[in-house]
C-alpha cells in the first residue's frame, strides 16, 4: 500500500537528514538571503530546471502551478540531495560536502476534462551555509583568528490549483507561505590568551505570505503544419512575495560578565522572480524546453537599505526529455525515461564589478517501479565565478534523489 511506502520514505529521509555534513554553499551566500532554489525535483534538475510550459501528468513542478492541470493522479513526492563543493583561489582549493532534504509535494486532479488539479507541499526557497576562517596578523592587537558562519534560509509552504479557462488557456496560482532564519556569527580569538576572544550573533527571521501566478497557452502546433511537431505551449509565470515581518536579535558575547543584546523588527523586501518557457513536443515522446528566469536583486532590501554585490539576475535553461510511450508489452529498460540540460546564469552576485556568471550541464533518467511510482535520479555540474580579481571559483556536483508514488485517490466511480 502507499501507506506503508511513505512510512518507508519517511524512515530514509531522516537517515539522510541526520547524516548531513554541516559545511557546504558557497561563501557569497552571506549576501542576499543566499542561494535561490528554482525548482526541487531530480526530474526538473535534470533539465537545468527548465519546464514551466510542460503539461505534466507524473510529476508536480512548482514554478508554473497552470503545469498541474494534465494530473491523471494523486502523486506525493519527495527529493533530497548530496551537494558537493570546491572551493578555490589563485593559491589553494578546499571541498565540502552536504546532504540535504530538498522538499515535499502531495498533489491530486479534480476534474481532467476540465484540467483541474490541487496541489501543496513544502520546499526550500533559498539556503545560506557556508564557514570562512581568516588568520590575521595585526601589530597592534595582536595576531588572531577570525571566523565567520552563515547557516539558514527561506521556505516555503504552498497550497494552490490550476483550471483551464476559455479559449483552452490554462491557469494556476498558489497562497505561499514564507519563513526562515538567517543566523550569521562571526568570532574574534587573539593568539594572545591574555586577550579574551569575543563572538558575535545576528539573525534575522522573516515571515510572510505572498503567491505564484502561471499561464500556459493551449496546444499551437498546428501553426507548424506538421504531424511530427505533436505539442507546442507559451508558459508565463511570476513568484510574488509580499513585504517580509522580519524579527532581529544581535547578540555580543565575551568572556567578560558583560553581554548585550539587541531585538527589533523590521522588513525584508524580496524582489518578484519571472519565468517565461516555451514546451516543444516531437513524436509525443520527445520535449525541448527552454525557460528564462529574471529576478532584480537589486530590489533587495534589509530595513530599507539596498545590500552591497547584490546584481539582477538572468537564467537561460535548456532541457531535454524522452518520455516512452506506454505500453503493456514494455519491458523495464524500455519505460525508462532520460533527461538532459544546460544553463546559463547571470548570478545575483557582482564583485568589484565583475558579475559572477555559473554555466551547468545537467543529466538524469527515472526508473519505474511499478507502472505509476518511479525513483528519479538527477545530476548536475556547475562552475561559478573566477579565480581573477582576488574572487573565488567554485565547482559544483549535485546528485538529486526523488521518490514519486502515483494512485487514484478522491476518484468517483459510477455505480
Amino acid at each position: 500500500m502507499i501507506v506503508n511506502k511513505i512510512k518507508y520514505v519517511f524512515l530514509f529521509i531522516c537517515l539522510i537528514v541526520s547524516t548531513a555534513v554541516a559545511q557546504n554553499t558557497s561563501t557569497y551566500t552571506r549576501y542576499g538571503i543566499g542561494d535561490i532554489f528554482y525548482g526541487y525535483s531530480a526530474r526538473t534538475m535534470a533539465m537545468s530546471f527548465s519546464g514551466s510550459a510542460m503539461l505534466n501528468s507524473d510529476y508536480v513542478e512548482i514554478m508554473n502551478p497552470a503545469t498541474w492541470s494534465a494530473l491523471s493522479r494523486t502523486r506525493i513526492e519527495f527529493s533530497f540531495s548530496y551537494d558537493d563543493l570546491k572551493l578555490s583561489n589563485s593559491t589553494e582549493s578546499k571541498y565540502y560536502g552536504d546532504a540535504i532534504f530538498r522538499g515535499f509535494t502531495f498533489a491530486f486532479p479534480v476534474s481532467q476534462d476540465n484540467g483541474i488539479a490541487v496541489a501543496l507541499g513544502i520546499v526550500p526557497y533559498s539556503r545560506i551555509n557556508y564557514e570562512s576562517v581568516q588568520n590575521v596578523q595585526d601589530e597592534s592587537t595582536g595576531n588572531y583568528i577570525a571566523k565567520y558562519e552563515g547557516v539558514g534560509g527561506l521556505s516555503r509552504i504552498f497550497i494552490g490549483g490550476t483550471s483551464k479557462v476559455p479559449y483552452d488557456f490554462i491557469v494556476g496560482a498558489t497562497l505561499d507561505y514564507y519563513f526562515g532564519n538567517l543566523n550569521y556569527t562571526s568570532s574574534v580569538e587573539f593568539i594572545n590568551s591574555a586577550i579574551y576572544p569575543a563572538d558575535y550573533n545576528l539573525q534575522f527571521a522573516p515571515t510572510g505570505f505572498g503567491t505564484t501566478v502561471g499561464i500556459i497557452t493551449p496546444n499551437l502546433s498546428n501553426v507548424f503544419n506538421s504531424s511530427s511537431i505533436t505539442n507546442f505551449r507559451f508558459g508565463l509565470s511570476g513568484n510574488f512575495i509580499s513585504n517580509l515581518d522580519t524579527d532581529t536579535t544581535f547578540v555580543s558575547r565575551s568572556k567578560t560578565i558583560l553581554d548585550s543584546i539587541y531585538y527589533g523588527k523590521t522588513k525584508m523586501v524580496v524582489p518578484t522572480r519571472f519565468n517565461v518557457g516555451v514546451n516543444l513536443t516531437l513524436e509525443n515522446v520527445y520535449n525541448f524546453a527552454l525557460d528564462y528566469f529574471y529576478q532584480p536583486w537589486t530590489d533587495f532590501r534589509l530595513s530599507g537599505v539596498n545590500q552591497l554585490n547584490l546584481s539582477d539576475m538572468n537564467k537561460f535553461s535548456l532541457g531535454f526529455e524522452y518520455r516512452p510511450a506506454r505500453s503493456i508489452s514494455m519491458n523495464f529498460l524500455e519505460q525508462i525515461m532520460l533527461r538532459a540540460g544546460v544553463s546559463y546564469e547571470f548570478s545575483q552576485y557582482e564583485f568589484n564589478g565583475v558579475n559572477l556568471r555559473q554555466i551547468s550541464v545537467s543529466g538524469g533518467f527515472s526508473i519505474p517501479v511499478s507502472p505509476e511510482n518511479t525513483f528519479d535520479i538527477g545530476v548536475e555540474y556547475s562552475i561559478r565565478g573566477s579565480k581573477e580579481n582576488d574572487l573565488l571559483q567554485e565547482n559544483f556536483f549535485r546528485i538529486d534523489l526523488g521518490i514519486s508514488f502515483g494512485d487514484i485517490w478522491f476518484t468517483r466511480y459510477e455505480k
